[in-house]
């Protein structure tokens, strides 16, 4: 039998040990780096139940949110189909200025804009993001960063 950290080969009495969560069988050296799991005796006829306590996880909704980069995605499609500035006002039916501030990222379009924008651009401006409630047990009453982060992956 080998030791399941090392590789060495276990002379004598293997040790079962916890190390970060996981049961391993290791060496008499490596047992050091982990905690030693005691052994239990079984009782013909005894059997051992384990009541696993469930996580509270809070609800997940989602909803969908605008883009991080809005203002260039609709330039660059305006600019593809050779559209003026004007011109999208027009087809969209809302004034030059708005599309303007939209292009340079000085305001945030209305949904109702959103959608005009969307409808003749044929593009996606808004994605679905999972809007998590938290319930908070008893013991603890503050936040931690864990709580509340969400990772967004980098698109390549």
């Amino acid at each position: 039998m080998q030791c399941e950290i090392c590789g060495r080969k276990i002379e004598g009495k293997p040790f079962k040990v916890v190390v970060e969560g996981s049961e391993v069988i290791v060496c008499s050296y490596c047992r050091q780096f982990g905690v030693e799991k005691p052994s239990t005796v079984s009782q013909p006829g005894v059997t051992k139940v384990v009541l696993k306590k469930k996580k509270s996880v809070g609800k997940i909704e989602f909803k969908d949110v605008l883009v991080e980069d809005y203002n260039v995605i609709i330039r660059r499609e305006r600019e593809k189909r050779g559209w003026s500035q004007e011109k999208l006002a027009k087809m969209i039916k809302e004034k030059e200025s708005l599309i303007k501030k939209i292009e340079r990222g000085e305001i945030v379009p209305e949904p109702e804009v959103v959608e005009k924008l969307e409808r003749v651009l044929n593009i996606k401006l808004r994605e679905t993001v999972p809007d998590i409630k938290i319930e908070l047990n008893k013991r603890r009453q503050t936040l931690t960063l864990g709580d509340v982060v969400i990772v967004k992956k980098k698109k390549k």
